[in-house]
């Protein structure tokens, strides 16, 4: 209760308090606005405007709130050697007390099903804190770490680059217009893509440019998949080897028709992205 209190009194205080505050209340209400079977394009529209209320905060105060959290880590661990092991004891112990039968029982009934099969292997691999520890250890080599700061370090340069030239709203009014465009007309189902909405969004990119803001970010992501594929591709296939082969049938059918579709659906974004890059300096 007393590690829970104290990272409240840290994340809710300070610098980080706006964005806490705005965060917790943007979700509550996106729970409301998107609870309905089907979310289509208009609710995504007139949502941006939240979306980029809170992500012109974090633009203003993220940073302050990083540094303001990691102050007080560095003063918790100057103040008690043992803080970091404390805190993962606390944890272990929160969600042994709070969600390990709660995990366990949707395992049970979900059995069969992909995430069904998914928790009971975590489930079966994870007892413990030091479980996760040794996993972490074991896959995590000094390529692995250098990658990882070096793409930390990246995405600190592409945030900062994007709040600089305030992307955040520029962005904002072209989704509000091509979801505003694509909703209606046989593009009824924002979870689809392919088909009626592909061609409404080709439709208004015939007359609008997608932002450099966003294309700068599209860049640096492939080139990031590329460097993941070239360097990392042996180790995924293992793992995704390695996760099919604990899949039931039913499980392991159901991760493959979720590929297909993921597939499917990105080969038709890629496609009109492809044919509408806008041209950016």
């Amino acid at each position: 209760k007393q590690w829970y209190q104290r990272r409240v009194a840290i994340t809710a205080g300070g610098e980080c308090k706006a964005i806490v505050k705005q965060a917790t209340c943007y979700g509550l209400q996106a729970a409301s606005h998107y609870d309905s079977d089907v979310v289509n394009y208009g609710q995504l529209a007139s949502d941006v405007s939240n979306m980029e209320e809170l992500g012109n905060l974090a633009c203003a105060q993220a940073r302050g709130c990083f540094l303001q959290v990691s102050a007080a880590m560095e003063a918790c661990k100057a103040a008690n050697a043992d803080f970091v092991q404390d805190t993962i004891d606390a944890a272990e112990s929160a969600y042994k007390e709070n969600f390990e039968d709660k995990a366990a029982a949707f395992a049970k009934s979900s059995k069969g099903s992909l995430l069904g099969d998914l928790a009971s292997m975590a489930l079966d691999r994870f007892s413990s804190a030091d479980d996760i520890q040794d996993f972490i250890e074991e896959h995590l080599t000094e390529g692995v770490k250098s990658d990882a700061s070096a793409a930390a370090e990246e995405a600190q340069a592409l945030a900062k680059g994007w709040c600089d030239d305030g992307c955040t709203s520029s962005t904002a009014r072209f989704l509000e217009g091509i979801f505003g465009h694509m909703n209606g007309g046989g593009c009824d189902d924002a979870s689809e893509f392919c088909g009626e909405c592909q061609s409404r969004a080709a439709s208004y990119f015939a007359r609008n440019q997608l932002p450099c803001c966003i294309e700068k970010v599209v860049r640096r992501g492939i080139v990031a998949y590329d460097y993941v594929i070239a360097n990392y591709s042996e180790a995924l296939e293992s793992y995704g080897a390695a996760v099919g082969s604990g899949l039931s049938a039913s499980g392991l059918a159901e991760a493959k028709a979720i590929r297909d579709r993921v597939v499917e659906e990105f080969g038709c974004v890629s496609a009109v992205y492809s044919a509408n890059r806008p041209e950016c300096a």
